[in-house]
């Protein structure tokens, strides 16, 4: 009789423990930076990419680090007839940081510097557990141009850099 006992406190401390940690969840969701969109360049001068993180909010004058990204590791991805996404496979942080640094693109063949600032980000809390959940950037200068969104699903999420 005992054990019973102490096997149904057991299971209803189990329940009440689940169940407190999934109604107080308030976690942050995950991060998505805007897609990149590059119009005009060809794919000769596009298969490197020199990125340049920088510290945020000092006009680019206190570099942090670089990273040149060759074609093997660079996802070439068109969106358009003349235009397309580069994603680094190897250098996560450009995601998952883009809004905590300044950052420069570099293509080094097209000789074009493009250069990202201001990112505002918007971080969302999940409510529900089956809610689709992304933070993003409300705002970003991005190659001289200010983007202001009002979602991550923004249609489209992206900023462009023309040759």
């Amino acid at each position: 009789m005992v054990r019973i006992g102490s096997l149904l406190i057991l299971v209803a401390a189990t329940i009440l423990g689940v169940q407190s940690c999934t109604n107080d969840k308030k976690e942050n969701c995950p991060f998505i930076a805007p897609h990149m969109v590059f119009v005009g360049f060809t794919e000769d001068e596009s298969d490197t990419i020199i990125i340049r993180r920088f510290e945020k909010n000092t006009n680019f004058t206190q570099l942090l680090d670089t990273i040149r990204i060759n074609r093997a590791h660079l996802q070439r991805i068109e969106v358009g007839k003349d235009s397309f996404r580069l994603v680094p496979d190897n250098y996560p942080q450009l995601e998952s940081l883009f809004y905590v640094h300044d950052w420069q693109l570099h293509l080094p063949k097209a000789k074009r510097t493009v250069e990202i600032s201001d990112a505002t980000p918007k971080f969302t809390q999940e409510k529900e557990p089956s809610a689709l959940c992304q933070s993003y950037v409300s705002s970003v200068r991005f190659d001289q141009q200010t983007y202001n969104f009002i979602s991550w699903f923004d249609n489209p999420y992206r900023v462009f850099a023309r040759k």
